[in-house]
């Protein structure tokens, strides 16, 4: 499990947030098997592509 914390932080507020999330890390969900209110319409995304297109490689 990782977090990102932003560099523009003081270092005290940094060590307080790093604190807090570490007190707080069961309020979290991890992963979608931790939430399971959640309705998967919400949780996933689709993408609306035609099936019929042919795939192309973008030049770099």
């Amino acid at each position: 499990r990782g977090v990102k914390i932003g560099a523009g932080l003081t270092e005290l507020a940094r060590k307080q947030l790093k604190a807090c999330l570490r007190e707080n890390a069961d309020l979290f969900a991890w992963s979608a098997r931790e939430m399971p209110g959640l309705d998967p319409e919400v949780a996933c995304h689709q993408l609306t592509v035609d099936p019929s297109a042919s795939a192309v490689v973008q030049r770099r």
